[in-house]
């Protein structure tokens, strides 16, 4: 794959009259169809919890098992499973979650996290876990009684804004819950950056503590008054606390008609912030994975060894678009503008301009199912083309277990490209954005195919770690079975996390191994969030662990390079910009960022947008694009500096911190 130049902000590309009439691209390719092994089939029984005293028990995820409560297995799920390798997997669940260890096995693989070369990068970046020092005592509540279901082993996400416009960003966790009744007391939690590399927990006075099993969450100023709302997504009702600007919150859920329940939804999901119709007032999409009601299984056996169902047991469920009515109030939009799908099983959500129309389009990773890309008509109407354009399979015809939503330029060429994380020896996708309105995956020449194989992935994303202006790849890691080293010793239940280098060349360097301590524990990793929380120049990592306390991962930088960081102000946009991008021009390189809410997995990264420079001290060129349309240009920029940006000034302000940290000072 060769880079196509470093363009300025290409032209619309002309409406696409024969899109819907596209032939969609070749499933399997070469390769044959999957066959069961001759072997047999491994039997999984689903547990069903019937009801008891007027109250289901599934409500609290109880198995019941007492004469008085029996259990009963009256569904089987036969699965089917191959020896992975380059073939269609037509049942991917087999892969995805039933065969979590037992196909390993059946193949005849013994399977070692990380035990492929890893060549040291000169001058690594180092990261360093700061959790403790910095102050940060959160641990992650699982709520399971038992063996843990999915509501259970799904979470954390966690999400970063400065919510008291200090400068600095502060950070949400997202906790579980005691649904058995045992008296237990657990909350989420809100962290206040003090600006000195700690942070306080200010939970109890801000007043946003959760109302329910906590899954995910985004932040969004969805009535423009300069200060980020916060929605929770949750198993049973969202919330959507107000940010009155004081450092307090107020619960408005009701109020604004958000709560996410309007087609039963239950298993609430992924989430994003963004403004579809560009009006000016932000939207919100909520995700649904699965239908877990009463007369759903709670547990499955698979060959003798219990343990939580996979997705295919389950019935999926509807996302939900909800339209801001600029009063403080929202309407359910989704069956309206296209965009209602009672089989999604969502994960995470991202929106982002893929063709550069100007208008965000939305990309829905589905669990087992095909991924969906709403194309935005520009009319208030959505249309999914995710297969027609390449993305929605990956590129040997397989669905996946999609975990994470990740856009950005990996190859400066000014298109995004899309990154997908998949389930554990499905390996991670990387699509190359063709320009043409088409995805193609290019995983295998990126060289993140064998590294990603070996590793259950959630969150991450693109971000660039070392500032030299190419978007390098962070992914948490960690499976969904806890009982997988019963059968296989070699597949973990907590594993490492992965951090890849961009080459600048189309490929990626896995340097997990060589960028500090920090990498080397393993947790089970789930939800991931970037931001630059000391304000030194280099992007730092904090991620979401279940069932153990969050990684805050500390940038060391070091190296040299410069950077540049921008806040966009929205006058006739959206007040957080969002659907807005910048581009810079340093030297010969041109980038490009658009500010986004949600993606990742279950998580929000920091809305200010960072760009390595190099060794470059400057920047030609700094280009706006606002989703109102408005245009501003700026030239001869001075990098190492944090800038403000209000729509339709004609003066870059500098940033105001409430402490500022000196470039290279580091976190206690």
């Amino acid at each position: 794959m060769t880079r196509r130049g470093k363009p300025r902000f290409r032209k619309k590309l002309p409406r696409s009259s024969n899109r819907k009439n596209r032939e969609p691209r070749t499933l399997c390719r070469s390769n044959p169809p999957v066959r069961a092994l001759k072997s047999r089939s491994p039997r999984v029984s689903q547990s069903t919890i019937p009801e008891s005293n007027g109250e289901p028990e599934w409500a609290r995820g109880r198995t019941v098992e007492s004469a008085s409560a029996p259990r009963t297995c009256e569904k089987t799920l036969q699965l089917r499973f191959s020896i992975f390798g380059r073939q269609c997997f037509y049942h991917p669940e087999a892969i995805l979650h039933s065969a979590l260890f037992l196909m390993t096995m059946a193949a005849g693989l013994t399977y070692t996290a990380h035990l492929h070369a890893q060549a040291p990068w000169p001058g690594s970046i180092q990261f360093t876990n700061v959790t403790a020092a910095a102050g940060i005592k959160f641990t992650h509540f699982r709520g399971n009684e038992g063996i843990p279901i999915n509501r259970e082993i799904f979470g954390p996400g966690v999400c970063v804004a400065d919510f008291d416009a200090d400068g600095f960003p502060d950070i949400y966790f997202v906790n579980g819950r005691d649904l058995y009744n045992r008296g237990i007391s657990v909350r989420n939690a809100l962290y206040r950056n003090n600006g000195d590399g700690t942070f306080t927990d200010i939970t109890e006075a801000s007043g946003v503590p959760g109302t329910g099993y906590g899954l995910g969450c985004v932040w969004g100023d969805y009535d423009n008054d300069g200060f980020p709302d916060l929605y929770i997504t949750q198993y049973g009702r969202n919330v959507l606390y107000h940010n009155n600007g004081n450092g307090t919150f107020t619960d408005v859920t009701d109020k604004a008609g958000v709560a996410g329940t309007e087609f039963g939804t239950l298993f609430h999901s992924g989430a994003t912030f963004f403004d579809y119709d560009r009006d000016g007032r932000l939207d919100l999409y909520v995700g649904g994975y699965v239908d877990i009601g009463p007369d759903s299984p709670r547990y499955c056996i698979i060959s003798g060894v219990r343990t939580s169902c996979p997705p295919t047991a389950y019935k999926g469920t509807p996302d939900i678009l909800y339209h801001n009515n600029g009063d403080g109030t929202f309407t359910n939009v989704t069956k309206a503008v296209g965009v209602y799908d009672p089989k999604g099983k969502n994960l995470a959500v991202g929106a982002a301009d893929y063709d550069n129309d100007g208008w965000p389009d939305l990309f829905v990773a589905n669990d087992g199912l095909n991924a969906f890309l709403y194309h935005n008509e520009r009319n208030g109407k959505f249309d999914e083309i995710g297969t027609i354009t390449g993305m929605g399979l990956t590129a040997r015809g397989s669905v996946m277990a999609a975990m994470c939503i990740s856009l950005g330029d990996y190859d400066n060429d000014g298109w995004l490209d899309l990154f997908i994380t998949d389930f554990q020896k499905n390996s991670d996708h990387l699509w190359h954005n063709d320009g043409k309105g088409s995805f193609d995956e290019v995983s295998d020449q990126a060289g993140i195919t064998v590294p990603t194989r070996d590793v259950l992935s959630f969150g991450g994303g693109f971000f660039d770690y070392d500032n030299d202006g190419w978007l390098d790849l962070f992914i948490a890691n960690g499976h969904v079975y806890p009982e997988v080293e019963q059968v296989s010793p070699d597949v973990h239940f907590k594993q490492i996390n992965s951090l890849f280098h961009n080459e600048r060349n189309g490929k990626f360097t896995e340097t997990t191994k060589t960028a500090g301590s920090g990498l080397q524990t393993p947790y089970v990793g789930r939800g991931v969030a970037f931001a630059d929380f000391d304000n030194d120049g280099f992007a730092d990592v904090v991620v979401g662990n279940n069932g153990d306390p969050p990684l805050l991962l500390h940038n060391g930088g070091g190296n040299g390079n410069h950077f540049l960081n921008f806040k966009l102000v929205g006058t006739k946009s959206n007040r957080d910009a969002m659907g807005g991008r910048i581009r810079v021009l340093a030297g010969s390189l041109s980038q490009i960022r658009e500010i986004a809410g949600g993606g990742s997995y279950l998580s929000q990264s920091d809305l200010r947008v960072h760009f390595g420079l190099g060794k470059a001290t400057k920047a030609e060129t700094i280009e706006v694009k606002w989703p109102s349309g408005v245009r501003q240009v700026f030239h001869d920029v001075d990098a190492d500096k944090f800038y403000q940006i209000q729509e339709g000034s004609g003066q870059l302000a500098l940033q105001r911190f409430a402490r500022k940290v000196s470039k290279g000072e580091s976190l206690p």
